[in-house]
């Protein structure tokens, strides 16, 4: 009643051990998202820095639009990031604190910045101490929930569609008292071309 079976499962497991060896053998396409290890990795805004046009709110006002590329943010301040405290968390230092941001409170701030069109992977990373909602020309590209000293909430690649010559970067952070930072960097992934 057994010999059967086992006749089959030796032949089934020849069949699948073929296959596999098969599989291993045939090259996998190289993926789209995949850089080559020629490209090089730029940085178009670093932590740290300066340009940036921000405005500090109460956190139950709303300014529609800050986040789209027509908004008109002349009668802001131009400070440098991070924004935040220099109390509480090992972040919150002097030597990264470069522009007062206070507790309980919500910091709009935009930012100009220059990415090749023919740039890939670009990526927004950053720290936030509580929750920011991230914009790339107008479009919402992250909701960063973060807060208790974490580091790294902010971390997304942008989609290709999002991207124009010249970008704005736009955040709303959010903080619920303790203590504020706000800090981020955008990278990108230059193809060196053949």
């Amino acid at each position: 009643m057994f010999a059967k079976p086992s006749r089959f499962l030796s032949t089934g497991l020849a069949a699948g051990a073929l296959l596999a060896a098969m599989a291993v053998s045939v090259a996998a396409p190289a993926s789209a998202a995949q850089s080559n290890a020629d490209d090089t990795a730029v940085t178009a805004l670093d932590y740290n820095s300066t340009g940036w046009r921000y405005l500090q709110v109460p956190s139950t006002t709303d300014v529609p639009a800050f986040y789209e590329r027509g908004f008109d943010d002349s009668a802001w301040k131009t400070g440098q990031s991070g924004f935040g405290t220099p109390t509480g968390c090992s972040f919150n230092t002097p030597a990264n604190v470069k522009t007062p941001w206070d507790i309980n409170t919500d910091i709009l701030v935009r930012h100009w910045l220059h990415i090749p069109r023919d740039a890939e992977q670009v990526r927004i990373q950053g720290t936030v101490d509580n929750d920011a909602q991230v914009y790339l020309n107008g479009h919402l590209v992250q909701t960063a929930k973060s807060g208790y000293c974490n580091t790294g909430a902010i971390d997304v690649v942008v989609p290709a569609n999002y991207l124009d010559c010249c970008n704005l970067l736009a955040i709303r952070g959010h903080d619920y008292g303790g203590s504020a930072y706000l800090n981020v960097r955008v990278t990108y992934i230059k193809p060196t071309r053949a």
